[in-house]
């Protein structure tokens, strides 16, 4: 079996609050397009706390990451024609100690099958390769701590179905409190510099819980979030 290829660096650690971990959290990527991999290289450049620490394009390889705890989170794009993703998450799910939940795969489009397979299988998640990098960030960070995440607009997302009360005030509670304040505020109309200034802290701050609240609720923006934070009643009046 050939050796994982490894892309890793030496990277400072990082203290950001809204970061996932104290360490550097370490990448795995499986694709068969260099364009991916370097554009992933990339979007981690400036997140001290994410590396990039191998990539395969072959699946006796990818297998072998998917079972390798060392790596906090396998990125597979889902539409990598060198490589069985289903089998790939299959094996995982079956044999890997953390099961499946340490993969996210990315998708050019808010598909249900995959959403559904991947939900089945206790995948990660789904990102879509048309979001912001952030989105993708945030989603890492998520995934290495346990969450799962889904497409926004995907029916198996699980902010789709308004009328599902119970489920949301559910969701509600894998928000962190810093989260839920600053859902408070964006359904109060405040802007990113605002909120930073009502919690004291700064706005890269302050749009990377967005991102992760956006995430764990299965949202496709501010203006859903607001509506959500209105339907379940957490917002209040200034």
């Amino acid at each position: 079996m050939r050796p994982v290829r490894s892309t890793e660096a030496p990277t400072a650690k990082t203290g950001d609050p809204a970061g996932s971990a104290d360490r550097t959290l370490r990448i795995f990527l499986v694709d068969d397009s260099s364009l991916v991999r370097v554009g992933l290289i990339h979007i981690l450049r400036d997140h001290p706390d994410l590396t990039l620490a191998g990539s395969s394009a072959e699946s006796s390889t990818a297998v072998e990451a998917c079972l390798d705890p060392s790596f906090d989170v396998l990125v597979v794009n889902a539409s990598c024609r060198s490589i069985d993703v289903a089998h790939l998450v299959h094996r995982a799910a079956h044999f890997a100690e953390s099961g499946a939940s340490r993969i996210l795969l990315l998708a050019g489009e808010a598909d249900d099958r995959i959403c559904s397979e991947a939900d089945t299988l206790g995948a990660g998640g789904v990102v879509l390769t048309t979001e912001d990098p952030e989105h993708l960030v945030s989603a890492l960070r998520l995934v290495a701590r346990g969450y799962r995440v889904c497409a926004p607009g995907s029916r198996r997302s699980p902010g789709a179905s308004p009328r599902d009360r119970s489920a949301r005030h559910q969701l509600l509670d894998l928000l962190t409190l810093r989260e839920r304040q600053v859902l408070e505020l964006l359904a109060r109309g405040m802007k990113n510099a605002e909120i930073a200034a009502e919690l004291v802290v700064s706005e890269s701050t302050v749009k990377t819980h967005v991102q992760n609240l956006l995430l764990k609720l299965g949202l496709r923006n501010r203006a859903s979030a607001v509506a959500v934070a209105y339907e379940l009643g957490i917002s209040r009046s200034g």
